[in-house]
């Protein structure tokens, strides 16, 4: 258990640290849709804007439910043990390691990321990795929901 409760604490530096991330390009993000200059604006860079900002906060909201949520698990026992548990369930494994579940969670929280800072430089990359990660993300649910259904 003590292996897990380092995983534990692993998993809440890295949320902790998508919070700063977030917090950040959150901050820049209001900065800059303050000086904009609405006057030469279209309509694809508020919709740009506002795509971004969404997700910015989406992300800092997630990270800061699952660093709630994995601290609370921290400090009391058995909610460690039900964690454990859910995790190490051998049909849910099977079930994610088909549907890629953990290599698509990283790769889409990268693509995410850079998403938000090409959408600062180019929109067509921008339109481009967000696609990609609908599509990933939607794929991945197919098919876990595909073999929840069959396994």
């Amino acid at each position: 258990m003590e292996k897990f409760r380092i995983k534990i604490k692993r998993r809440i530096a890295i949320s902790s640290a998508m919070v700063v991330v977030s917090a950040v390009l959150g901050a820049y993000s209001i900065y800059s849709i303050t000086i904009a200059d609405t006057s030469t604006a279209t309509m694809s860079d508020g919709f740009v804007a506002g795509f971004q900002f969404g997700l910015i906060v989406a992300i800092f909201g997630l990270a800061v439910i699952d660093v709630i949520k994995l601290n609370l698990a921290l400090r009391d026992e058995t909610k460690l043990k039900v964690l454990y548990n859910k995790e190490h369930d051998e049909r849910l494994k099977a079930i994610r390691n088909k549907a890629g579940a953990p290599m698509i969670v990283v790769t889409s929280v990268l693509m995410i990321l850079a998403a938000i800072v090409a959408g600062y430089f180019n929109i067509v990359v921008f339109y481009t990795l967000v696609i990609a990660v609908m599509g990933q993300l939607s794929i991945s649910a197919i098919v876990k929901l595909f073999y929840l259904k069959t396994m």
